[in-house]
């Protein structure tokens, strides 16, 4: 699954969709914790689970919900809107949530993981651009390739399928920079800019 893909369609289905804020919260968090689970399979590849536990106490501590009830009560909401689907513990434990993907070209797969026991269902890409159309499109997991593009915008021509903006010669970098030598934060936008306006001219 893909983080900035599900928010982007998120956003777009909300055109239409009526959440309130504090729903918007919840799925958010959501998110966060099943990134946050994220699983090393052995073949050193990271991916989201189908399945993942939140506490009740964390999710009200988060959104201010003053008991079960009133969690229980929105958390229906979501399994309504088709946004989720959950599973409660029989015991005194965390239910097991599982987000309802945008992008539908996911497949559940099973991996082993050095720290998990037995295999993991997990969410794997099996057709790229099957999904809400909700671009761009770049296939990671928590810090994994994201970062390297973002850290390094300037690493190449793609990534995992992304295109990239084109990169600026020598000379026109040092023609950017040289307007903004002491605030790094300008520079970067402007150069940004300009490698938008390089690739819009072809």
């Amino acid at each position: 699954m893909n983080y900035l893909t599900e928010l982007l369609a998120f956003y777009k289905w909300l055109e239409t969709a009526r959440l309130s804020p504090l729903l918007q919260a919840y799925w958010h968090l959501l998110m966060y914790y099943n990134n946050k689970a994220a699983v090393l399979g052995k073949d050193n590849i990271w991916y989201w689970p189908v399945r993942f536990n939140v506490p009740n106490t964390t999710l009200m501590a988060a959104l201010g919900l003053k008991n079960r009830q009133a969690l229980w009560t929105k958390r229906q909401t979501l399994i309504k809107t088709e946004r989720i689907t959950y599973t409660p513990d029989t015991g005194s434990r965390a239910g097991q949530y599982t987000l309802v993907p945008f992008d539908r070209g996911l497949a559940v797969i099973s991996v082993e993981s050095e720290n998990r026991p037995g295999p993991t269902q997990v969410w794997t890409q099996s057709v790229t651009g099957a999904g809400y159309k909700a671009q761009p499109y770049i296939n990671t997991v928590n810090n994994k390739q994201a970062s390297i593009y973002y850290s390094n915008p300037d690493s190449g021509a793609s990534l995992m399928g992304f295109n990239l903006l084109p990169k600026l010669t020598e000379s026109e970098e040092a023609a950017v920079r040289a307007l903004y030598p002491d605030n790094e934060v300008a520079c970067f936008n402007a150069l940004w800019d300009a490698r938008e306006r390089k690739k819009a001219r072809g």
